[in-house]
């Protein structure tokens, strides 16, 4: 089984202060009329179209989707589960003491239903044609990714749960995945991850409109508190690698 970790399961406008309510502040860019530009004169202003609302949106998108090379979520790039059941995340943006090498893999972990203490994290090489936008600048790392790295592990713990079903012979629907463990209720038979990460490898990757996302009041790590950098050994005992540590 290969154990790469970047292969899965492989093993503004401004109104004057004083008038909050002029045209200017508040007219769509394509219904604003010359009177009520000229009204809103004291503005300051910052930007103008008077492009149609549905043109400016057809040009250019948004947030994640408006970044050079965009988002993924497709879990082969961001999980890798070896024979002994051990995650790898891959993380795609860098760390700059925000924690985001900690946040991106309990993202996953939670969705993927991993034991935290069998994750570790792995660092994405630069490649935005593979992993999408890599940026580390805007706090957008969690903003812009939180949803398809949500995906991600979800769609991962839909196919280890598919693997588990085929290996028993048994429906999906009948399997569950909990802390690193796929249970068959009905028979009292469990699995853990690193017995069937193989088998997912060759399962087709689900489609995200079809994923099952958990509910947030299930999640286990996501927004608990209960995670610590996963990074903190090796900052405070002076081990951890650093840009400026790098030799060329």
């Amino acid at each position: 089984m290969i154990q790469d970790p970047s292969s899965f399961l492989s093993l503004i406008t401004a109104a004057p202060a004083d008038e909050p309510d002029s045209a200017i502040a508040h007219a769509p860019a394509g219904q604003l009329s010359r009177r009520g530009l000229l009204a809103g004169a004291g503005a300051l202003v910052l930007a103008l179209s008077l492009k149609p609302k549905g043109a400016i949106a057809a040009e250019k998108g948004f947030g994640a989707d408006g970044m050079p090379h965009g988002w993924r979520d497709d879990p082969t790039l961001f999980i890798a589960i070896a024979p002994d059941g051990a995650v790898t995340v891959t993380c795609t943006r860098a760390e700059m003491g925000q924690g985001v090498r900690t946040s991106v893999a309990f993202v996953i972990a939670d969705e993927l239903e991993a034991d935290w203490g069998r994750v570790k994290v792995a660092q994405a090489h630069g490649d935005e044609e593979r992993f999408g936008n890599q940026d580390t600048d805007g706090s957008r790392s969690l903003r812009h990714f939180f949803m398809p790295l949500r995906r991600a592990g979800a769609a991962a713990r839909a196919m280890l749960i598919e693997a588990a079903a085929k290996q028993w012979g048994v429906p999906a629907s009948e399997v569950t995945a909990e802390n690193h463990t796929l249970t068959h209720a009905k028979s009292g038979r469990k699995l853990g991850y690193g017995d069937v990460a193989q088998a997912a490898a060759s399962m087709p990757v689900p489609d995200r409109a079809k994923v099952t996302l958990k509910d947030p009041s299930a999640f286990r790590y996501i927004g608990k508190g209960r995670v610590g950098l996963i990074d903190n050994v090796g900052i405070t005992t002076g081990t951890a690698q650093y840009g400026l540590d790098t030799r060329v």
